[in-house]
């Protein structure tokens, strides 16, 4: 090396942080970290190993972690050792988190890299801000499809991911669903009845999908498989049959697999967004371009003579949530308007719901026992942390599902009372008798008794059940026999029942932060 001195860095090409020095013969360890500002949990805090060697301007690449990681477009192998040359681009994960292996000063007579699939930095012609700009736009920056067929599990199988060979990121996404979109079932049947049953949906399919990776669009599949999340269907069939899919459609597809019931299952977003974040190279994606295509559409029956009527809404309230261009298949494929076309719409719309204060007059002038009345996730809850603050802890809450049963209720509003404490008591009581025992301890216990109805919808109360699974909140989760059972129960109250009155009580949300509004005013239930 003579008297020449050099130092190598690994650097980020959307510049998310500083520099990253690589000593001369020193291992560094590259991962999610405060370092590269990675937190995509699909990322191992020990994801690749490098190491410099300043004198020969190579450095010796290695994956660590479970997920691929990429080599100038290629994906690298677990374990095994690569030697790179200054300008060769890593990519963290395979297709994201690019970074570039530089040498300072460069090397002498230095050319291409040998492994030729480089993006050149063009740091001697562009100011640092147009550079980035650039990195975001497909039509400025030379991207590299995908060496090979890779597939990806994340959050422990709740969500798969199938890149085949050939895929390049891009501005513009073309986005499908698969059953009933592209492939629909040989047997005639609703669902298949094994891997092996699907053919193509319609015969303009791979036309016009070819027609689209011509114009540069990225084709993109997201489909939700529950069957695989609940043990139906093994993953590794699914996965034989999305590849021959994907050999017979005959264009590149990145393919999305949501198999649980949390925020990657259509219609929330959380396939969207590891698309966008994580899986498309840094380019920055155009919505007003991009569009998506399902027939889970809310058609209503006979949309189409004899047709029966959509399974869901999930596909198109989906893309309602992304602000997304939406086709049906027979619009995208064959033409047809959609105009005249018969479609429901959701039971509850969150987009809708305003923020209507709670009422002044929830808080009793004397002590009392405040009986709520309302379906599982009516927000009976937060309305008695509300009354039990706004009124200085002068209320206290029993809750059924703390304490176990409503004799155990009961006992410790009786302890509450004697302290000179008013109740609220946070149940459905959905009927008279289940409402009778606290007039009756209110008569008992010489003191006030009051009723307040939410006034939640079912269709209301089911987004807030969901909303809660997705926030993972401290709540059992609420199936569909709970709410019907509550409404073949319920008998509406009324001073009859020897309540002083019966107060209507709204829906009132509070968000502990924007990112969890956000969530709440998407669609989240499937119809």
């Amino acid at each position: 090396m003579g008297s020449t001195v050099r130092s190598c860095f690994l650097k980020c090409l959307l510049d998310s942080h500083a520099p990253i020095k690589l000593v001369h013969n020193i291992e560094t360890i590259i991962g999610r970290s405060k370092l590269t500002n990675i937190k995509d949990q699909a990322c191992s805090r020990q994801q690749l190993s490098l190491k410099a060697d300043c004198e020969e301007c190579l450095v010796e690449v290695k994956q660590l972690g479970v997920n691929t990681s990429g080599l100038n477009g290629f994906a690298l192998k677990r374990n095994l050792e690569y030697k790179v040359e200054h300008g060769s681009r890593i990519e963290i994960l395979l297709n994201n988190y690019i970074h570039v292996i530089e040498f300072d000063p460069p090397p002498e007579n230095y050319e291409e890299p040998k492994l030729s699939n480089k993006r050149k930095l063009e740091e001697e012609e562009e100011s640092p801000r147009k550079r980035k700009s650039l990195k975001m736009d497909t039509d400025k920056v030379k991207v590299k499809p995908a060496g090979e067929n890779v597939w990806e599990d994340i959050d422990k199988g709740e969500l798969y991911v199938f890149t085949s060979k050939g895929v390049k990121p891009s501005h513009k996404i073309a986005a499908f669903d698969m059953d009933g979109t592209l492939i629909k079932t040989k047997s005639g049947k609703v669902h298949p009845v094994d891997t092996n049953d699907w053919q193509i949906a319609f015969p303009t399919v791979q036309k016009k999908l070819k027609e689209h990776v011509e114009d540069n669009y990225k084709l993109v599949i997201l489909s939700n498989q529950a069957p695989i999340g609940n043990g139906r269907v093994k993953i590794e069939d699914f996965k034989k049959k999305i590849e021959n899919i994907v050999i017979k459609l005959d264009v590149p597809f990145q393919v999305y697999i949501a198999t649980g019931k949390g925020f990657y299952r259509k219609p929330t977003t959380g396939m969207w967004k590891v698309l966008s974040e994580q899986k498309n190279g840094g380019i920055k994606i155009n919505m007003d371009e991009s569009f998506y295509c399902g027939d889970a559409a809310g058609r209503l029956a006979n949309w189409a003579p004899g047709k029966k009527k959509d399974h869901s809404m999930a596909d198109k309230l989906m893309a309602e949530n992304l602000n997304l261009k939406f086709y049906t298949p027979e619009q995208f494929f064959l033409g047809h308007s959609i105009a005249n076309v018969p479609m429901g719409k959701p039971d509850f719309n969150p987009k809708e719901l305003g923020n209507t204060p709670f009422k002044d007059n929830l808080i009793g002038k004397e002590r009392e026992i405040l009986v709520l009345v309302g379906f599982p996730g009516s927000g009976k809850s937060s309305l008695a942390k509300h009354i039990e603050k706004e009124s200085g802890y002068n209320y206290a809450t029993v809750c059924r599902d703390v304490l176990g049963s409503w004799q155990k209720c009961a006992a410790e509003a009786t302890k509450l009372l004697e302290r000179g404490k008013s109740v609220i008591v946070d149940s459905t009581n959905p009927d008279k008798e289940s409402r009778a025992r606290w007039v009756s301890l209110a008569k008992e216990k010489k003191v006030s008794c009051r009723c307040a109805k939410m006034a939640t919808t079912i269709a209301h109360a089911k987004h807030n059940n969901k909303f809660r699974e997705l926030m993972k909140v401290n709540h059992i989760p609420v199936n569909d026999i709970v709410y019907h059972t509550y409404k073949n129960k319920y008998v509406e109250p009324s001073v009859n029942e020897g309540f002083k009155e019966v107060i209507d009580v709204p829906f009132s949300p509070r968000f502990e932060d924007k990112e969890s509004e956000e969530v709440y005013r998407m669609h989240l239930l499937e119809k």
